[in-house]
């Protein structure tokens, strides 16, 4: 079994005023909530603008992008798609290694700066970094499967359970069936105080803010690779924190990122 993660080593003391707490808990997703219909999704999206459109002000066109001008960061932007039509490939080692240290990990140094930790490879409000990846592998060259720990510090994984998780993760989600043709699944925690102590609520935002910034990293680091990714908001939040062994206030599951390769990709 997972033991019971350790808190930030600074807990500051709580302050009642702060309504970040009361937002989480009312924002998380039931099993018992009904969800809004797709045709009644698409009725709504139809009677409303997909963008502003200022039309009585002049519209200076933007320059057109040549094939040979940032070719491979374009390249990634333009190839990158929400893939879920998977098989189950493997993942390699090399590949996965590349995803968490040109997503998370560790860039330069914060030596002779006023920045207590070393800069990562996304932006971070305060550089406090509140962010903590969890894998779930299951078909990754190298690895066996079970439940791991990115420690960016060690430029390492840390393996907390063994076997396949695919199966105890997959009830935690509403499209149950992309979780079960990953090859690996990424929970993104927020440990929100280390964020909240120094910035209060709005702490909260800059947590999400990050997650953001180390999901695009991942899917055009993941596009580079030739691997799909899929980013998931759709999971019931209880039962990942509960899974983590989480309280689901302090630190609770926020996001989620899985991987595999569609048909095409394989080939």
């Amino acid at each position: 079994m997972l033991k019971q993660l350790s808190k930030p080593s600074f807990e500051p003391s709580r302050n009642e005023a702060d309504v970040w707490e009361l937002f989480h808990e009312n924002s998380k997703v039931d099993k018992h909530k009904l969800i809004i219909p797709n045709d009644v999704v698409i009725q709504k999206m139809r009677g409303e603008d997909d963008s502003l459109d200022y039309q009585s002000f002049p519209l200076i066109k933007l320059a057109e992008l040549s094939d040979d001008e940032l070719a491979d960061i374009k390249l990634c932007i333009q190839r990158r798609t929400s893939g879920s039509n998977w098989n189950l490939t493997e993942m390699s080692f090399l590949e996965l290694s590349t995803l968490l240290q040109l997503t998370y990990g560790i860039t330069r140094s914060n030596v002779d700066t006023d920045y207590e930790q070393p800069f990562r490879a996304c932006p971070s409000g305060g550089g406090l970094y509140p962010l903590e990846i969890f894998l779930s592998i299951r078909n990754v060259e190298g690895l066996e499967a079970g439940l791991y720990h990115y420690n960016p510090h060690k430029k390492g994984l840390e393996f907390l359970r063994e076997g396949d998780q695919t199966f105890k993760l997959s009830s935690a989600f509403v499209q149950r069936n992309v979780i079960e043709g990953a090859a690996c699944v990424w929970l993104l925690g927020g440990m929100f105080r280390r964020s909240t102590f120094k910035y209060s609520n709005r702490g909260y935002r800059f947590v999400f803010l990050e997650a953001g910034h180390l999901a695009q990293n991942a899917n055009l680091v993941a596009t580079g690779l030739g691997l799909d990714v899929l980013n998931i908001g759709g999971y019931f939040d209880r039962d990942l924190d509960n899974y983590l062994n989480w309280n689901g206030v302090d630190q609770s599951v926020i996001y989620c990122l899985a991987f595999g390769r569609s048909p095409e990709t394989a080939e």
